[in-house]
């Protein structure tokens, strides 16, 4: 009798430790296949896309007077500036704002 519980807790053993083997593995795939596209990416961080500059051409000191920043395409339709707003943008204008806070500052202050 204890022969058959010590081999029923052997094999419950066993097949626990080959799902936790199982899932381990899984885990520890995952991890290769990021650490080498990981590695695939920082073997690409010295390429650049733009062709080779030789070194000689620049401006010591900073001086960049000759070189243009580059144009943005002009807009399809003419730029017109719109006029500044001189109100709030509530109901009121601003010289009928300014006596409505006149007042509730004299009310405040007692003065009704």
């Amino acid at each position: 009798m204890a022969d058959e519980t010590l081999r029923s807790i052997y094999s419950a053993a066993d097949e626990t430790v080959a799902q936790l083997d199982q899932l381990h593995r899984a885990s520890r795939e995952r991890a290769l296949t990021t650490r080498l596209s990981l590695d695939a990416a920082v073997a690409r961080l010295g390429d650049s896309s733009l062709p080779w500059v030789e070194p000689g051409g620049e401006v010591a000191g900073g001086d960049y007077r000759g070189v243009s920043p580059p144009r943005s395409p002009s807009p399809a339709e003419p730029y017109f500036p719109l006029p500044e707003r001189t109100s709030h943008g509530g109901d009121y204008g601003p010289k009928v704002r300014v006596k409505l806070i006149a007042e509730a500052l004299s009310k405040r202050e007692g003065r009704w």
